[in-house]
């Protein structure tokens, strides 16, 4: 098994599937990026062409389509030192057509793409509790399960190559949504001269709560590093939204733009604390 992408999400990830006792080889650009495993099995791959070699295997967890690219069909990438036979599982929220496209190249090398982007953030990756959304063919599917198992409790396959994303972008367009509401709820509590620790507290553990709004006060608001991703990231995974829905002549333009109003809400909020 092998994996690139050690980042928020993926390194938890990757640690989880150690910790599970699969042999597991890793690469990464930063040395820092290794540090955590520092005291694991893991096997360190000093190239992506050698991480392929190790690997039936390989979880792909980078930040988008040019990364994953590059990565995989790079020169030097993971898909030149991968054997026939071989599964490469990408992670990262991409475009539908990219992810097809990429299964056709690997198919000509005998290798299998599949589409199993994630949901849940840091926390739930950490603890195993990620959503995990799988598409690609039923055979392949069941082969890579007991990897999924390691790090997600809600293990789904959604049907052909594409099918993951597509929900995970629904998921995205949802979650957008959800922190647009809470953010609207955060201002009008400050308009009405509410405690903002207080409404805090109170709307995170109310009925009015949702991940969403717990992410939110729990993660966002606090850290505007952590902020600035989060924003890269819901723009980018609301734009494959669009595509999808364009593609599949599906109208979904008022969600996809009350999802897009939450950066700017959000920065309001930033602003005021």
């Amino acid at each position: 098994m092998g994996f690139v992408g050690l980042g928020d999400i993926g390194e938890p990830m990757a640690y989880r599937i150690i910790e599970a006792g699969f042999p597991v080889t890793l690469w990464a650009r930063r040395e820092a990026s290794l540090r955590p495993f520092e005291g694991t099995s893991f096997r360190r791959a000093e190239t992506l062409a050698e991480l392929g070699r190790d690997s039936e295997v390989v979880g792909v967890c980078v930040f988008g389509e040019d990364d994953v690219s590059e990565v995989v069909l790079g020169e030097g990438g993971i898909l030149s030192g991968m054997a026939a036979g071989g599964v490469i599982m990408v992670h990262s929220t991409v475009s539908v057509e990219f992810v097809v496209d990429l299964a056709h190249r690997c198919a000509s090398h005998g290798v299998t793409v599949m589409d199993i982007p994630i949901s849940g953030f840091r926390a739930r990756a950490v603890s195993g509790e990620l959503t995990v959304m799988a598409g690609g063919p039923a055979p392949t599917f069941e082969a890579v399960r007991p990897v999924l198992d390691t790090f997600g409790t809600h293990v789904v396959r959604l049907g052909p190559i594409g099918s993951g994303l597509k929900m995970k972008a629904l998921n995205q367009a949802l979650l957008g949504a959800n922190f647009t509401s809470a953010a609207l709820a955060l201002h009008t509590g400050r308009r009405l001269g509410l405690d903002r620790a207080a409404t805090e507290t109170v709307l995170s553990s109310a009925s009015g709560g949702s991940f969403g709004l717990n992410l939110l006060v729990g993660r966002i608001l606090p850290d505007p590093q952590f902020a600035e991703l989060a924003y890269k990231i819901l723009l980018k995974d609301l734009g494959v939204f669009e595509a999808i829905c364009r593609a599949a002549d599906v109208d979904a333009a008022e969600l996809r733009s009350f999802a897009a109003q939450a950066v700017a809400l959000i920065t309001r909020l930033h602003e005021g604390r």
